[in-house]
């Protein structure tokens, strides 16, 4: 399975940083890579494997020399090391765009993206939204025309997954015995059973990046906690609930294609210590993941997510389990409330405020609707003061939405030009929910105009007048 675009450069920001091992001591200091010398320049060029896409990074401020560069380089994606040349900027016939992160005159630097058109909406919304860099696209990504192999989109059924439960296992708990499990990455199948067995994990994995960076540990079998009873049963509890829920699809041996990523279920009879104090008060609800998206219990088989980042039949007792581990590793609850939360860039989604648009963007006085950025499976028109929209099941239709479309993940991205209100053959009307048409426009009111590559990927998000 391929992820899309952004998701790959979703990951590589959650691993951006220097390695702390390999290639600097390869790499021999030159006069012109001296600390501040404005002629300083370097590149590291790698293959972004899950974009399938060369990249290059480049180096030129005041706070690069030759060993930073090369050290950067040695770990420049997910553990990977890239090629580094110095004195050579990057070049490429392909290039569709620049994310400029940080300060690009001191220890900031330039990522180089290449690719097809039809790439520069998750490029964009991959540098801004998740990478915390500003976009600089190229000429060849001007205009919203969706190139013909931009693929699939990411999957997000609402339907439950239904199947007969497993040969000597209980029946059940939906009509005729079956097991009916959401396919959402903040659901849980039924208590007991586990997840990735009653539900599709690679529909579960488009919706969230994965990569492997399993987390190594070495428990000491003298370690007090194994023969602590009461403890190893409540830990066995907390597992069996992770592995009811999709985090099994990412955080497991077995339920993964290539191995966890950082946290790991089946690491052993103390599999905790895989999880990180910034986790496990995420885990708790001691910091906050509501913008995730989750669903009401009763519709995710007892399962709450509303106030836990992870989904419980039981919050009270997996808060207290977090809490009594948080305190063993010497944090209080209210320093683990502190601690940065997990991937705040869901919230940012929906704390944006727009801007105006720029001029050419919005409703033209034909009802001509226009984005930019390329293709969108997911487009918005709201009230200006609206909350931006979201991850589903919950923060992707906001109040005060007037008209909201999506093309389904088997059909071509929405190409700008649709006329507002008509709904082509391969989009879906979700609001106004019943069919109806959406009301008019005032003439000089000001509405909000959104639009997304796919889910938590937007590439436009601006205020316009109606003509």
């Amino acid at each position: 399975m391929r992820l899309t675009y952004v998701w790959a450069v979703i990951a590589l920001s959650l691993s951006l940083g220097c390695g702390d091992d390999g290639g600097a001591d390869d790499v021999p200091m030159t006069d012109a890579a001296t600390p501040g010398d404005p002629d300083f320049i370097a590149s590291c060029a790698y293959v972004n494997g899950f974009a399938e896409a060369e990249e290059c990074r480049e180096y030129a401020g005041a706070g690069w020399n030759a060993d930073s560069a090369a050290e950067a380089c040695a770990d420049v994606f997910l553990g990977m090391a890239g090629e580094l040349s110095l004195g050579e900027r990057c070049e490429y016939p392909n290039e569709i765009g620049r994310c400029v992160v940080g300060d690009v005159d001191a220890d900031g630097y330039l990522i180089i993206h290449t690719g097809e058109p039809g790439d520069c909406g998750g490029a964009q919304s991959g540098c801004e939204t998740f990478g915390g860099g500003t976009f600089l696209p190229s000429d060849s990504c001007t205009g919203c025309t969706a190139s013909g192999d931009e693929g699939p989109g990411a999957i997000v059924p609402t339907a439950p997954d239904c199947r007969e439960p497993l040969a000597g296992s209980e029946p059940g708990l939906s009509e005729g015995g079956q097991v009916c499990t959401p396919t959402l990455i903040s659901a849980s199948t039924e208590p007991g059973r586990r997840f990735a067995d009653y539900a599709d994990c690679d529909v579960v994995r488009t919706q969230r990046p994965y990569y492997e960076d399993a987390t190594e540990i070495s428990t000491d079998p003298s370690d007090p906690r194994l023969d602590d009873d009461e403890y190893m049963a409540e830990l066995g509890w907390v597992k069996e609930q992770a592995e009811a829920s999709a985090c099994i699809c990412c955080h497991s041996d077995s339920g993964t294609p290539d191995g966890p990523a950082v946290w790991n279920t089946e690491a052993g009879d103390l599999w905790i210590d895989t999880v990180s104090d910034e986790a496990l008060a995420m885990f708790a609800g001691f910091t906050s993941s509501d913008s995730f998206g989750y669903l009401p219990a009763e519709e995710n088989n007892g399962f709450d997510r509303s106030t836990t980042g992870l989904p419980t039949t039981d919050v009270e007792r997996l808060q207290t389990f977090a809490e009594l581990e948080l305190e063993r590793r010497g944090l209080t609850r209210a320093e683990a409330a502190e601690l940065d939360p997990f991937a705040p860039q869901f919230q940012e989604l929906i704390d944006y405020e727009p801007e105006p648009c720029e001029d050419g963007i919005g409703i033209a006085d034909d009802g001509t609707l226009t984005w930019n950025g390329g293709g969108a499976r997911y487009v918005w028109v709201l009230e200006a003061d609206s909350k931006s929209p979201g991850v589903p099941p919950n923060w992707d239709l906001p109040e005060g939405t007037i008209w909201a479309l999506k093309a389904p993940s088997d059909s071509p991205p929405m190409s700008c030009g649709m006329v507002y209100g008509e709904v082509g053959a391969d989009m879906v009307q979700r609001v106004p929910a019943d069919g109806s048409a959406p009301p008019e426009l005032a003439s000089g009111e000001t509405y909000y105009l959104a639009a997304m590559r796919d889910l938590a990927q937007p590439i436009t998000r601006c205020l316009f007048t109606a003509p």
